[in-house]
């Protein structure tokens, strides 16, 4: 598969409200994650099937993704099939397990993208990882079919491991370093940032957004639409790092292979290397931004 895109929120609507569901594909995120798990009580959980599957055939986003189940046996695969329609770009599986569950997923949805005429590979799988043993696994999961990229579950991650931290403290700094390493390994996109459930906290949500990307993570989960502003703040490159990472790439294309100089600075394959990465990075938008300024 080829590179996700530069997704920097993911905006979750529980699939038991509709009402909700319409307002998340209004709100400006980059990616809507209509939510079939922990947001739905388990009476409504059928109902919700139908009603986020619906929401599915009709619905014209860029990214719409589906949280599905996690049974004993791993990742609801009745979830899986009633949700994938044209129009499906992204599956998260939480509390993934094993690769095994992974394969599953990738195997059913061989078939059902088949049967709905949609092109091989459409729909990507997001791994959560939520547990001491999801994240000692993290380099075969991230290797495992279709995924894309891994997200970090803190919250469960906290109670696994029995600490009493903070979603962005110390605790949880081995195991964010291990999806990072594991991500990059495997050649897929940069980890996603668990969600920030203090919807008041501005500065608490930003501050752990900016720790998450100086870590090597890339985009992050997010409960409210008023969450978006600063997370697409944090995720996007300033036009001066975008310029930056530009005149690195035209300096380096212009002198070819080999360290050189560029105002005093040391440019080797390293910094092109990085600079190529932020470029990358840079969402659609930035491109209409940098556009308007003048």
């Amino acid at each position: 598969m080829s590179e996700p895109p530069p997704i920097r929120s993911y905006l979750y609507a529980p699939g038991s409200n509709p009402r909700v569901m319409e307002k998340a594909l209004a709100a400006g995120a980059d990616a809507v994650i209509l939510d079939l798990e922990d947001s739905v009580a388990p009476e409504d959980k059928l109902a919700a099937r139908g009603q986020v599957a619906a929401v599915v055939a009709r619905a014209v986003v860029p990214e719409l993704h589906v949280r599905v189940n996690h049974g004993p046996d791993g990742p609801d695969l009745d979830d899986v099939a009633a949700v994938t329609a044209p129009g499906l770009t992204g599956i998260r599986l939480p509390k993934v397990g094993s690769a095994g569950e992974v394969r599953a997923v990738a195997d059913a949805l061989d078939s059902l993208e088949d049967i709905g005429g949609m092109a091989p590979g459409t729909v990507r799988l997001y791994l959560s990882i939520e547990t001491a043993a999801a994240a000692l696994a993290a380099t075969e999961l991230a290797a495992a079919p279709r995924v894309a990229r891994l997200v970090f579950g803190a919250t469960d991650f906290l109670a696994d491991i029995g600490s009493p931290g903070t979603v962005d403290g110390p605790a949880t700094a081995l195991a964010r370093g291990m999806l990072v390493l594991a991500s990059r390994a495997a050649g897929i996109g940069a980890p996603v940032d668990c969600v920030y459930t203090a919807l008041g906290d501005e500065d608490g949500l930003r501050r752990g957004a900016r720790a998450a990307r100086d870590l090597g993570f890339f985009g992050k989960s997010v409960i409210h639409p008023r969450q978006i502003p600063v997370v697409h703040d944090v995720f996007t490159p300033s036009a001066a790092e975008l310029d930056d990472a530009r005149r690195v790439l035209a300096h380096a294309e212009a002198h070819g292979a080999g360290a050189t100089r560029l105002d005093g600075e040391l440019i080797d394959a390293a910094v092109v290397a990085r600079a190529r990465r932020l470029v990358a990075m840079s969402h659609p938008d930035d491109a209409t931004a940098e556009a308007e300024r003048p």
